[in-house]
């Protein structure tokens, strides 16, 4: 099996539940002379109830449903003493606690809580100590991965929020920096380019209007170089180092799925043809997508999409997590992100997808373009 796919949650969760399914069904068999009801109906249940732990990352209120369904069935059909379906309904449950919004969790939870209540239903007998102790134990497991989806939200946030401090005391220096460098170096050659122009046309000489194209050339090149450099120096998210080449992009995708996050990266055309600061913006287009795909879509199916050919780049991220909302023009991560992208002359989009989940999605073009465009912005 490939490393990534092997690292992947979601083959993670589908082995899980088959080493799950496998040993309830063994324990069935060993258990049958005490199990009520058809013996092939059971193992139909029980497998209902295991199968359901692959899901609980991808779809945890779907597992709960399948869970819950299986054990209502189960009950149904009659008594079965075997832990290994109990054991994997707490694990959909924890699951359902961690991954869902509060509003869906408790969702899955009173779905659980009612598929308990088939027992004295369908057989008349309530014992009442062991209903309120079996739902006690749901509670507590669903209550206790609930608490630690909220410190981990809460450790998140208060991480995110050092950067924040940071990156504004950084950004306010680099502004300076820029306003300094904008007044001086950039007015200066601004005005040499012009004059050369000026004297460009004024000139008879063949020799000499060569040699003043050349300096209005290498005048304007440096002054869009000079105008890129603010740009980055002004841009809210760009007080970080500009991050390695495209290459690292499968590293990006392999720290997303150690996050629990199950990614697809599709890549066309050839990412070494990008100018460095070009493929740093993409880079960065991709990281900070992945991140808020980590926080708000943990568990979802999550693609990856990155084509470049000879007039632009185009970079789509689309996760299938819709159970939080989440900011389409606020955040600093955003706000950076728009700047780098404006600053090649290329647009960012960022919204839900009618069909559900979240997309990112820019496409900046390459070459001559970006440059001007880059240059007219800047001045």
């Amino acid at each position: 099996m490939h490393l990534g796919l092997a690292r992947s949650p979601l083959v993670r969760d589908c082995v899980f539940a088959a080493v799950l399914t496998a040993a309830t069904q063994v324990e069935l068999v060993l258990v049958a002379d005490e199990v009520h009801g058809s013996l092939v109906l059971q193992h139909l249940c029980f497998a209902a109830m295991t199968a359901a732990v692959a899901l609980r990352r991808r779809a945890p209120l779907a597992a709960g449903v399948a869970g819950a369904a299986g054990l209502a069935a189960q009950t149904a059909v009659g008594v079965a003493p075997v832990v290994g379906g109990f054991l994997a309904l707490l694990v959909v449950t924890a699951s359902m606690g961690y991954h869902l919004s509060a509003r869906r969790a408790l969702v899955g939870l009173a779905v659980m809580g009612l598929a308990g209540t088939v027992y004295p239903v369908v057989r008349g007998e309530v014992v009442v100590g062991d209903e309120i102790g079996n739902l006690a134990l749901f509670v507590a497991v669903w209550g206790l991965a609930r608490a630690a989806r909220i410190n981990v939200d809460r450790a998140v946030d208060a991480e995110l929020s050092r950067e924040h401090h940071a990156r504004e005391a950084v950004g306010a220096e680099r502004r300076r920096i820029a306003r300094e460098l904008h007044d001086s170096a950039a007015h200066a050659i601004s005005l040499m380019t012009l004059q050369a122009g000026g004297a460009r046309q004024l000139a008879t000489e063949p020799a000499v209007v060569g040699a003043l194209q050349t300096v209005e050339h290498a005048g304007r090149n440096a002054l869009a170089d000079i105008h890129r450099l603010l740009g980055l120096l002004r841009a809210d998210g760009g007080a970080e180092p500009d991050p390695g080449p495209l290459a690292d992009l499968p590293g990006l995708v392999e720290q997303a799925r150690a996050a629990g996050l199950a990614v697809d990266l599709r890549v066309t055309g050839d990412l070494g043809d990008l100018p460095p600061s070009l493929a740093g913006t993409v880079h960065r287009v991709v990281q900070e997508s992945l991140t808020n795909a980590v926080r708000h879509a943990a568990g979802a199916g999550t693609a990856v999409r990155v084509d470049v050919d000879a007039e632009r780049v185009e970079v789509e991220v689309v996760d299938a997590g819709a159970a939080h909302p989440r900011p389409t023009t606020g955040g600093y991560g955003l706000a950076g992100l728009r700047e780098r992208v404006a600053l090649f002359g290329g647009t960012l989009e960022v919204g839900r997808r009618p069909t559900g989940g979240w997309r990112v999605f820019a496409r900046i073009p390459v070459g001559v373009a970006a440059h001007d465009a880059g240059l007219g912005r800047a001045s």
